[in-house]
């Protein structure tokens, strides 16, 4: 088992020096504002080109120098409108899961299609075949993701599919595990999706999202928190260090608000 590659950090420096505030694949900043095209840029080159997905005739040299057919993996899991995936980051920005066919999470990553108020289940893992391959170009070799960089339950095209619901985060498990929630989650809508921050350093407790809300109502008003924001409610619910090194990740949450 391998750490992640040390050069991917480079990633890292490029995206803070971009923006200061950056908090996902495609670099949102926290006001929700257009992103710039430095950082967008630097994001685009950070995302790992799937061989076997991008050119089916692409081919891969053997130890004994030969080539022969890159392997194809079926399981990979794009995220459908209305559906429900958990975005991921590890501390380098380059193993990451958005909901697309290109990020090495997405092969046996648990989406849930939110057709109702309900409890939910999401999660990624860098067990599988594709990931290994994506990673190293061997299946036998496993990168370890470093840490967390960012995680949140997005729900795809949520502001026009459920523009009143809410999403509560139950619980995170990290390789079976129940890690420690501190705070509460809280959703808010970014680029269209309807977002619940795990952990997204960039948001501060006291400058939550303008439409943040949770199941009892909005946390802002004018500019500052509401009767129903006691303080309680965060963008990192989670402690870092609980992350430090993993496999599989996965998150329970509750939808409510549908029937509104």
């Amino acid at each position: 088992m391998r750490k992640i590659k040390k050069s991917a950090c480079i990633f890292a420096a490029l995206l803070m020096c971009c923006t200061g505030v950056s908090c996902s694949k495609k670099v949102e900043k926290v006001s929700s504002e257009s992103t710039t095209e430095a950082a967008e840029t630097t994001a685009k080159s950070n995302t790992i080109e799937m061989i076997a997905e991008k050119n089916p005739d692409a081919t891969t040299t053997a130890v004994d120098g030969t080539t022969q057919p890159a392997p194809k993996f079926d399981n990979a899991v794009e995220a459908k409108s209305g559906d429900a995936y958990l975005a991921v980051n590890d501390n380098d920005w380059w193993i990451q899961y958005w909901g697309e066919k290109s990020d090495p999470l997405c092969y046996d990553a648990k989406v849930a299609h939110i057709e109702g108020n309900g409890e939910y289940t999401v999660s990624v893992t860098t067990d599988t075949d594709g990931y290994r391959y994506a990673t190293t170009k061997d299946i036998t070799d496993t990168l370890t993701p470093n840490g967390l960089g960012f995680a949140a339950v997005i729900i795809k095209d949520g502001e026009q599919l459920m523009p009143y619901a809410t999403i509560t985060v139950d619980s995170v498990k990290v390789d079976g595990k129940e890690v420690k929630t501190d705070k509460k989650s809280y959703t808010n809508i970014e680029e269209g999706n309807l977002r619940s921050n795990i952990y997204n350093e960039w948001v501060s407790d006291s400058s939550l999202p303008a439409d943040a809300r949770c199941i009892d109502g909005d946390l802002m008003a004018d500019g500052a928190p509401s009767a129903v924001n006691d303080g309680s409610y965060s963008a990192q619910i989670v402690e870092k260090d609980s992350f430090k090194e993993w496999t599989t990740i996965e998150v329970t949450f509750t939808v409510s608000g549908m029937d509104y």
